[in-house]
This record gives C-alpha cells, sequence and structure tokens, in this order.
C-alpha cells in the first residue's frame, strides 16, 4: 500500500512538473510584469556620435508623451497593448549644423522627428529591439539609413529575430516621412 503511494505521488510529481517545464515558456510570457519592450538607439553622422536630447512615444490614442531612457541610449515601454507604437527620436538641426558645419540645417525652421514605429501584433510579445540611424552626405543630399532589428517572443516562449532597413533624405524627414514600420 505504501510502495503504491509513493509510486502515485512520483507519476503525478512527474506529471505535474512534465507540464510545467513544458507550459512554462507560454507562462512565462503572459504574466511577464516588466516593461514589455525595450531597446537602444544609437545615431551617428558623418561617423560622429549625435545623442539625441529629446526622445518621444506615442501610443495610438494615448498621445505623445516622453521616452522613458537612461540617458545613454536605452530606453523601455511598458507596452502589453496590441497596435502601434510611435518611437520618436527629435533631430535638432542646430546640432546637426555644430556636428556638420553645412549651413543647410540653419535654414530648417523645426527641429524634425525620426520615427521608428513598432507595430505589436499581441499583447503577450516580450520585444527586444535595437535602432540605429547614420546620416551622410550623398552628392547634394543628407541621407539618414536606419535599421531595427528586433526580437520578439513568440508563443512557445522562444524568440524570433527580424531586421528591417530603410533610408530617407533628410528632406523626407523634415517633410514628416521618415517613419520606419515594423513589427507584424
Amino acid at each position: 500500500m505504501k510502495k503504491k503511494l509513493i509510486i502515485s505521488i512520483c507519476i503525478i510529481s512527474i506529471f505535474i512538473i512534465g507540464i510545467l517545464f513544458i507550459a512554462f515558456p507560454y507562462l512565462k510570457n503572459r504574466i511577464y510584469t516588466d516593461d514589455r519592450i525595450t531597446g537602444t538607439f544609437s545615431m551617428t553622422i558623418m561617423g560622429k556620435l549625435y545623442n539625441p536630447t529629446d526622445e518621444t512615444l506615442e501610443y495610438e490614442s494615448e498621445g505623445t508623451q516622453r521616452l522613458k531612457n537612461d540617458g545613454v541610449g536605452n530606453f523601455s515601454i511598458k507596452g502589453g497593448e496590441y497596435g502601434g507604437y510611435k518611437i520618436g527620436f527629435i533631430l535638432e538641426n542646430d546640432k546637426l549644423f555644430e556636428l556638420t558645419q553645412d549651413s543647410i540645417f540653419e535654414s530648417y525652421e523645426s527641429d524634425p522627428t525620426l520615427t521608428f514605429f513598432y507595430i505589436n501584433a499581441n499583447w503577450w510579445h516580450i520585444t527586444e529591439m535595437t535602432l540605429t540611424a547614420d546620416m551622410v552626405l550623398s552628392g547634394e543630399h543628407w541621407v539618414i539609413n536606419c535599421k531595427a532589428v528586433y526580437k520578439e517572443s513568440t508563443d512557445n516562449g522562444r524568440f524570433s529575430e527580424n531586421t528591417v532597413e530603410k533610408s530617407f533624405t533628410y528632406d523626407e524627414v523634415i517633410a514628416g516621412n521618415g517613419i520606419i514600420q515594423f513589427g507584424l
């Protein structure tokens, strides 16, 4: 009798541990309490490091707010909502003039926003992203080459990695068309 009870307890324990082992990655994504979207941003202007002082976050109907960052290029967003997250970096024309000595930047009236638009396809995604931008002079135009490398959690708790690259002229960014879209 005692032997049967011990065997039954062992079998039940193995069964429960097996289910938890299989389900844990799935559950981990759903009960995750930290910020669900984290990342880094770095930008160079003709090879010189440039760190925009103003960063914004906009989530659909919640309006624009300041992006939570640590001051050295790392940022995080609570996330946990399906939909589009606009992560913006304000390009300061006066700083760009200082770095390039090109008077074209003095002629612009407003500072444009370089926008990375992440579409979160599932509320439970945990996303890590690395956003980079490099501005170079190409002929007569300033061109910003952008790259978004992002890892999203999958149903089974693993991560899939994707890369999106896009280039814009600075005039396109000024016109509001400097948006690199990724996700989904």
